[in-house]
């Protein structure tokens, strides 16, 4: 896996940057890879975790605070989807129904990263996934 670059599913950016529901391995990984610069994250992301707070799903209570303290504390660097990727993700195969995570695999095939998640119906498309 050296030299990989990899895009964080939503649940990875906040597992890793809250330190919670990870391994040690994990987050001592991340680390090192956000140390690289080796880390991205999709501005959808942020519209994903403003839903799901909105929702009661989440708890964060200031959200423009904790992504500006994560850009603070780490060297994630921000992709913005462009529009070839929204089309593109939904021509994708219909294995997963979540807008989101279909336009964060067209992202990553089109930037060639490797998306962090556990997320069973992401490893369906052909792009590459790691979990640890």
């Amino acid at each position: 896996m050296k030299g990989e670059l990899y895009v964080l599913d939503t649940h990875a950016l906040v597992f890793w940057f809250t330190r919670q529901s990870v391994s040690d391995e994990f987050i001592k990984y991340f680390d090192n890879q956000d140390s690289l610069g080796h880390l991205y994250i999709s501005s959808i992301a942020f519209w994903e975790i403003a839903l799901l707070v909105k929702k009661g799903k989440l708890k964060i209570d200031d959200i423009q605070s904790w992504k500006n303290d994560l850009f603070a504390h780490s060297n994630l660097l921000l992709m913005e989807p462009s529009a070839s990727e929204m089309i593109d993700s939904v021509q994708l195969p219909d294995y997963h129904k979540d807008p989101f995570d279909r336009l964060l695999v067209a992202q990553a095939k089109s930037n060639n990263l490797t998306i962090v998640t556990r997320d069973k119906f992401i490893s369906e498309y052909e792009v590459p996934v790691f979990w640890i």
